[in-house]
């Protein structure tokens, strides 16, 4: 999913009750701004259910 050059910053798991599957923040650093449409189009095709915290600035500030 990640380039060569891009990096998991950040990897938080928050396991409940099912220990298969939980929900995670995941903060991705990539090499340059043109990786980020790339991306988001691999975790759709994936189904990879996520949420951008990036488009929301209250919660992106709590986090990072």
């Amino acid at each position: 999913m990640l380039g060569p050059s891009d990096d998991i910053t950040r990897f938080e798991y928050m396991q409940k009750t099912d220990k298969e599957s939980g929900p995670a923040v995941v903060g991705i650093e990539l090499a340059c701004r043109a990786d980020y449409d790339a991306l988001m189009e691999n975790m759709k095709k994936y189904l990879i259910n996520f949420t951008e915290i990036n488009k929301n600035d209250t919660l992106f500030s709590l986090l990072v």
